[in-house]
């Protein structure tokens, strides 16, 4: 899966790797299922509904995506402590690079892969560069954890957040 990045972006969203689906299918979170390309317009991050085909436009909504580990596999579980090691400083360093105003990890996992502790939803207190971070429940129906109405809400504080950081530059 190709990372969609360009320098300054507002919001890059990174999940942890691609599932086999969306893998054969080329596109990001390309499972119906997903609520990721529901929550992105439920939210206001983008102004018309995209689909998984349309994953190359979101830089043009100022949002990119990527992963920490770009192996295709069943689940998370499946990729070992040495990839996910390797993918955090591979993150890290395409962060620093293109320097978006937020990094947003579609899921705890992917957070804790990269600083190493566990979080909870919401704004980190860690900066990459200027580059604040960010976390959402993950947008996948794997997910029983957190509803479908409160994956969407986290993508609204995400909005919220966005917008509050433009209002101060």
């Amino acid at each position: 899966m190709p990372d969609y990045l360009a320098p300054g972006l507002d919001i890059v969203f990174v999940g942890i790797n691609p599932g086999l689906y969306s893998a054969a299918r080329g596109h990001y979170y390309a499972r119906p299922a997903n609520l990721f390309w529901s929550a992105l317009f439920e939210s206001g991050l983008t102004p018309v509904r995209l689909s998984p085909e349309d994953d190359h436009r979101l830089p043009q909504c100022g949002l990119g995506l990527t992963d920490v580990v770009k192996r295709a596999s069943r689940g998370a579980d499946d990729l070992s402590r040495a990839e996910l090691q390797r993918g955090g400083v591979v993150l890290l360093a395409k962060v620093r690079r293109h320097a978006p105003r937020i990094l947003c990890f579609n899921g705890l996992t992917g957070y804790r892969a990269c600083f190493g502790r566990a979080t909870k939803p919401g704004p980190q207190p860690d900066r990459i560069g200027r580059t604040l971070v960010f976390v959402v429940p993950s947008t996948s129906r794997r997910n029983a954890f957190y509803p479908p109405e409160a994956v969407i809400e986290h993508f609204r504080a995400l909005k919220a957040h966005l917008e509050r950081l433009k209002e101060t530059v």
